[in-house]
């Protein structure tokens, strides 16, 4: 009898998907700090004479931008049918 309790005929629901629980997220939050802070180690090394360390410095934060710009892609899709059918109109 106790067991007829916690039977329930309703379906599961699957979990909801936040922007908290975004897998895409820890790229941004982890990638750009971690860009930054290279950035910056490379600076200091260019300035104590480390001539290649120039290329790095302009290189770290073009990474971190990328990082951002693809995060924003991923998370705003572009539906192309849709812009095809305005097109048309």
């Amino acid at each position: 009898m106790a067991d007829e309790l916690w039977v329930s005929d309703e379906p599961e629901r699957a979990p909801l998907k936040s922007a908290a629980n975004d897998p895409k997220r820890k790229w941004l939050l982890l990638g750009i700090p971690l860009c930054v802070v290279l950035a910056i180690v490379e600076l200091g090394r260019a300035f104590s004479g480390n001539r290649r360390s120039w290329v790095y410095v302009f290189e770290w934060p073009f990474f971190a931008i990328f990082i951002g710009y693809m995060y924003w892609k991923l998370t705003h899709p572009t539906n192309f049918d849709e812009l095809e059918e305005s097109e048309d109109e």
